[in-house]
């Protein structure tokens, strides 16, 4: 014999009588429906209830996944573009690309917390045991992965293998062989100038600026200087690059050997009697700076960082969250969520 079906009335009448707390006895009194047809009518719409909770759960985390992936890849993309800018410093410009992507993975492109030096926070478990709340590894897989998956939504749109890999990469690498070689040219041209001044030079300098080593703080601010110009385009002007002041109104006078920017100090003289070795020295910084800055590694390195600049650039046009976050909703990667 078939078993009867309920009608939606007759569900919702058992329903809401189950609900109260009702018995099945007291149902099938009230609604004149066998307890057992009610029974398995409740039993059948409970079961189909759960499953469809459970699809709109399922539904509920894969769109947060899906807005958790989309916000990853955006912060990736931000974080690669920023590093992909020319460093201020020249000592940066050393790194070849590949030594540079695996220095970038290792940090934290996502902005969550991991301390410098450790790859994570470290706490102690009692007085001894030490546990990191970061996997190091992990971070940097995840971080690659997810690099990955930003190639693989944007494919359509970035070509990543001519700005990234030929482009910026080949520049980096041609960087990182010409920076070495113009801190050495800057130490040759800075000794051989010294050494055409009289013997005492450098000692009378040490005495004067209080420097352990003048010839060192020479080199160092000339190559910040060159770098500078270098980033900033302007390597071919041709004022003064470093110039002496009078600086304060105390005794003894303080004379300062300066560069263009004021950023940066060669010397500091203490006293009018070192006015016209202060002027010597921003003669040969001058000299040396004008030397190096016409020279082919200089003008090389310019030529490559023009390159890298240009490339990120492009890139980080193309990567501009406006763009980027309706690209990653209209295609698929395998991180997507299901």
């Amino acid at each position: 014999m078939r078993r009867r079906q309920l009608s939606a009335d007759e569900l919702d009448m058992v329903m809401r009588l189950r609900q109260t707390g009702a018995s099945w006895l007291k149902i099938q009194h009230e609604t004149g429906i066998d307890r057992r047809t009610a029974m398995r009518a409740y039993e059948r719409w409970e079961r189909s209830r759960s499953i469809e909770e459970l699809k709109n759960a399922r539904i509920q985390v894969a769109a947060t996944e899906f807005r958790n992936h989309l916000d990853s890849l955006t912060e990736l993309a931000g974080s690669l573009v920023a590093n992909l800018d020319v460093p201020s410093s020249l000592a940066e410009m050393e790194k070849n690309a590949e030594q540079f992507f695996f220095s970038l993975l290792e940090q934290d492109l996502l902005k969550r917390r991991i301390s410098p030096g450790t790859g994570g926070d470290i706490y102690m478990m009692g007085d001894t045991q030490a546990f990191h709340t970061v996997d190091v590894l992990s971070n940097r897989r995840q971080q690659e992965l997810l690099f990955y998956s930003l190639k693989v939504h944007t494919r359509e749109e970035v070509q990543w293998e001519d700005i990234l890999d030929k482009r910026w990469k080949e520049a980096k690498n041609n960087c990182s062989r010409l920076a070495p070689r113009l801190k050495k040219e800057a130490a040759e041209v800075v000794n051989n100038y010294l050494s055409q001044e009289r013997p005492n030079l450098l000692p009378s300098i040490k005495d004067a600026s209080r420097e352990n080593d003048p010839m060192k703080q020479i080199v160092e601010v000339l190559l910040k200087e060159l770098w500078r110009a270098i980033r900033l385009d302007k390597l071919d002007e041709e004022d003064s690059w470093f110039k002496t002041l009078l600086r304060g109104t105390g005794t003894p006078q303080e004379i300062v050997v300066k560069s263009r920017s004021g950023d940066e100090t060669v010397f500091t003289f203490f006293g009018d009697s070192y006015k016209s070795l202060a002027d010597k020295m921003t003669q040969i910084c001058n000299l040396t700076a004008n030397n190096l800055r016409k020279g082919d590694t200089a003008h090389k390195l310019h030529d490559e960082v023009s390159v890298m600049k240009k490339a990120a650039g492009e890139l980080r046009e193309m990567l501009n969250p406006i763009k980027l976050r309706p690209l990653i909703l209209r295609t698929r990667c395998d991180l997507c969520p299901a």
